[in-house]
């Protein structure tokens, strides 16, 4: 299920979630907000209180005859907006008094393959196909009120696809196959720029509040930072070693964010309080067993979305902490303009002691990741032979090395482990119809072979049947 958004309703943090099954889920996370951030969304670390409660389906939907592709929630997050391979885009109100099945809204030529929506507040909606076609769509009812080509004049590949968008008041962001990020006037489709400078298929995207930022996350495993006032690529991060899949951030500069890739490994980059984006702290915060198509955080937590029917729950980590460095280590700076505002020193007090009452939290140095090549380098002081061997080579990275050595040190993960799992179940992915056309041989995602009696509608199992695919 890739699709995930949060919500907040009635000081209860509540999720929602979409899969290849077509039905939308609402969860209640058992989180309470403390502050008064209600109508603002996730803001800070510490918009919600860490909770042990496990977290429960407050109510589902069979929204949809295909693949949701992806969910974005607008008006005030009363609204549900989802996008499906089944060409519609629909809008569904779980908190409405009066609840009726998702609307649709709208429809495509082809996949709808991603929405967006320029506020919490907004009345408007746009959504983006195979049809190389992005469509604004009026939530109050309106129908279509906008149509805009993708493409290029008289494109007619598919790689004028959109798989990524975004779009805030004033602007409106596009990218897909043709690696080329276009960004329009949401209110009179009028082209304000053409961005270019990715290798590979535009896989997601993010505009920063005041409109002149974009953070754009491609499959040439790079994550880009664009002005729309220069018009061109600002700075270019290589903390990942894949195809990058999913961004996510509720900073209004964008210095605060998470990105993940089809490796599993999901990172948080913060930047604030630093003159360059590239002089922030990346730390690899967790890893999953497979590609990270969505990433998103609420207070303490950050959830993962895979190919798989489960959502793995995550403690977020604090990038105030003091960075923690062995004395075998050393930080080297290629140029005086590369200097880091972070204070990096080695650590007085062991990792989780307690100085003057309060523990100090530190990041292991292992789990930093270099932003990109201007980035401060941390070298491995050769002849330590214990300190090396702490480490195996299983983790290691090549562009975004956290440590450069003569064998290179490796970077692991911040957790190891997930806090929490909202567990799915397995998906038919094959059937087989035998001769009596009575019984069906099925495969499901684990792989289980079952035989099923249609006409009983029970799962029909001879003896010694059942195995594994």
């Amino acid at each position: 299920m890739p699709p995930l958004h949060f919500g907040w309703l009635a000081l209860i943090v509540f999720s929602y979630s979409g899969g290849r099954d077509g039905v939308i889920c609402a969860w209640d996370l058992n989180l309470q907000l403390t502050g008064s951030d209600t109508g603002s969304g996730p803001s800070s670390s510490d918009a919600t209180t860490k909770s042990k409660q496990p977290t429960t389906l407050r109510q589902q939907v069979q929204a949809h005859t295909h693949w949701i592709n992806d969910i974005v929630l607008a008006q005030s997050n009363q609204a549900l907006v989802s996008a499906s391979s089944d060409i519609t885009v629909k809008l569904w109100r779980p908190a409405a008094e009066d609840i009726h099945p998702p609307q649709t809204i709208g429809l495509h030529h082809d996949y709808v393959k991603c929405l967006a929506s320029p506020g919490y507040n907004a009345d408007w909606l746009a959504s983006g196909g195979l049809d190389r076609k992005v469509r604004l769509w009026d939530l109050n009812g309106g129908g279509e009120t906008l149509q805009i080509a993708a493409g290029e004049d008289g494109e007619t590949t598919a790689k004028g696809s959109v798989y990524a968008l975004a779009a805030t008041t004033s602007a409106l962001a596009a990218g897909g196959p043709e690696s080329v990020v276009r960004v329009w006037d949401p209110r009179s489709a009028k082209r304000i720029t053409k961005l270019v400078g990715h290798t590979d298929n535009i896989r997601d995207i993010l505009i920063a509040q005041d409109g002149d930022t974009i953070m754009t996350a491609s499959s040439d495993q790079t994550v880009k930072v664009w002005s729309m006032t220069a018009g061109r690529c600002m700075h270019t991060l290589t903390m990942h070693n894949d195809s990058v899949w999913s961004l996510h951030s509720d900073h209004p500069q964008l210095s605060l964010f998470y990105s993940s890739d089809r490796s599993g490994l999901v990172a948080k980059t913060d930047s604030r309080g630093r003159s360059e984006i590239d002089q922030g702290v990346c730390v690899a915060l967790c890893q999953e067993h497979e590609g990270v198509t969505k990433v998103v955080n609420a207070g303490d937590y950050v959830w993962t979305a895979t190919s798989s029917s489960s959502i793995s729950r995550w403690e977020d980590v604090d990038t105030d902490a003091e960075l923690q460095l062995l004395d075998s280590y050393r930080v080297h700076r290629s140029s005086i303009t590369t200097t880091r505002s972070a204070q990096v020193t080695s650590p007085q007090f062991p990792p989780g002691s307690v100085a003057n009452g309060a523990i100090r939290p530190q990041i292991p140095l292992k789990c930093i990741l270099r932003l990109s090549h201007t980035s401060p380098l941390f070298l491995f002081q050769p002849g330590d032979a214990e300190s090396a061997a702490m480490y195996p080579p299983a983790f290691a990275r090549k562009g975004s090395d956290a440590f450069v050595t003569p064998e290179p040190l490796v970077s692991a993960p911040f957790r190891s482990i997930a806090d929490a799992t909202i567990e799915g179940q397995h998906g038919l992915i094959k059937h087989v119809l035998l001769n009596d056309r009575r019984r069906v041989l099925t495969v499901d995602t684990a792989g289980e072979v079952m035989m099923w009696d249609l006409l009983k509608v029970r799962q029909h199992v001879p003896s010694n049947f059942r195995q594994k695919y």
